[in-house]
């Protein structure tokens, strides 16, 4: 007995099912790919980069020359260069954290060019471009992108190339407190002598004359004179009866 050969695809004829599911799967893939990857974007300006000079473990903050467009509401990030993704290495995921339509506003790297590097197995090394997209946050639409770049002239230490763009400005002085005024030594007045008088009743007692004999004095002088004297005369008058 003969066995059956199974049918295969022929002129017209219809394909097993799993090159069927294989092809759909390819093409869902090259939709979600396509819809995930932005157009080319319109530049917008570009990127200060802080600090400029540092080492690979530096925190780096991007600084932007101008605000998104209206139509965005979110951004992020990437970096392209050695040992990075073709695609780029993403930096600063998609966020609306202090997003600007009016003017400059700061990116924030999510880790170190070190620990970037490291996840992908790699050294820092040459130059590597930074851009900051500006996009629909369910489409992923992209609105424009700001663009500077650093470059690695060793493995730990990087310089800032910003394109076009200032670094922000510093923030305006604040005014000096203003010193209080010195208050002018207040000016000695005379002293003012006060006399006090002893009342007795209602009416002062005068104080003597400085260098006077007081009164009481000159009393008793002629009390003691006259006493002195009468003694004296009732002597001489015994004296003359006997």
């Amino acid at each position: 007995m003969r066995r059956r050969s199974r049918p295969t695809a022929g002129a017209g004829g219809r394909a097993p099912l799993t090159v069927r599911a294989a092809a759909a799967a390819g093409v869902l893939a090259a939709v979600l790919l396509g819809a995930a990857s932005p157009a080319v974007a319109a530049p917008l300006g570009g990127l200060a980069v802080a600090p400029a000079a540092s080492i690979d473990t530096a925190s780096i903050v991007v600084h932007t020359s101008a605000g998104c467009p209206a139509q965005a509401d979110n951004y992020y990030a990437i970096a392209r260069g050695h040992g990075f993704p073709p695609a780029g290495q993403i930096v600063t995921a998609p966020t609306a954290a202090g997003l600007s339509h009016h003017g400059g506003f700061d990116v924030y790297f999510a880790q170190t060019m070190k620990d970037f590097a490291t996840d992908n197995h790699s050294t820092l090394t040459g130059r590597y471009d930074v851009t900051v997209l500006c996009i629909d946050s369910f489409t992923r639409t992209s609105f424009g992108e700001f663009t500077g770049s650093l470059t690695f002239r060793t493995p730990t230490r990087y310089v800032s190339a910003s394109d076009g763009v200032a670094a922000r400005p510093p923030a305006a002085p604040r005014p000096a407190a203003s010193q209080p005024a010195t208050p002018l030594p207040a000016t000695p007045r005379p002293a003012t002598t006060t006399t006090v008088a002893t009342v007795r009743g209602d009416r002062a007692a005068p104080r003597p004359a400085p260098g006077g004999t007081p009164l009481i004095w000159v009393v008793v002088s002629v009390a003691v004179a006259a006493l002195i004297a009468f003694e004296a005369g009732r002597r001489l008058g015994r004296a003359q009866r006997s």
